[in-house]
This record gives structure tokens, C-alpha cells and sequence, in this order.
């Protein structure tokens, strides 16, 4: 095998690697949204607001996820928490 023929095999895996990964990701993201619809399960966007400013905003939580900010941010003085259902 010589040099070109071993970079276009490396490429082709290259691509074939990439493409699994991202019917992976598609896989998994929709295998998480049948089972929230079937288990009825919420999903909810939580702004961390210190000072009157939003440091972090944490984008589809579960209840758990929220309870674990809430949680961390009594310990740690967080002022403001918002916590806003996700459609």
C-alpha cells in the first residue's frame, strides 16, 4: 500500500467514523425525546442570576438536574434562580 492509497483509506474511515457519530447523536436524541412524550417527563431551561446578571444558563434539565442547581446554589449563596418549562 502505498502513501496516497493509505491517506485516502485513513480519509474514508475519517468519514466513516464521523458519520456514525452523528447518527449517534441523532439516534440518542430521539430515543430521549420518545421516552420524556411516553414517560411524560419535563424539561426545563434554569438561569443561574447573580448581581442582576446571568452567569450560567443550563438548557433541557430534568426535575433532577433542577433540584441538584437548587440545591448547589443554596451552598453556594446563588441569589436568583429561573426556572422556566421547556416546550
Amino acid at each position: 500500500m502505498n502513501t496516497a492509497s493509505a491517506l485516502k483509506f485513513t480519509r474514508i474511515l475519517g468519514y466513516l467514523t464521523m458519520t456514525a457519530n452523528g447518527i449517534l447523536n441523532i439516534t440518542s436524541k430521539m430515543a430521549n425525546k420518545a421516552s420524556d412524550v411516553v414517560l411524560d417527563r419535563r424539561r426545563y431551561q434554569v438561569e443561574i442570576i447573580v448581581d442582576g446578571a446571568t452567569i450560567r444558563t443550563h438548557d433541557n434539565c430534568s426535575s433532577n438536574k433542577v433540584q441538584n442547581i437548587m440545591n448547589a446554589s443554596s451552598k453556594l449563596g446563588i441569589s436568583q434562580l429561573i426556572v422556566t418549562e421547556m416546550e
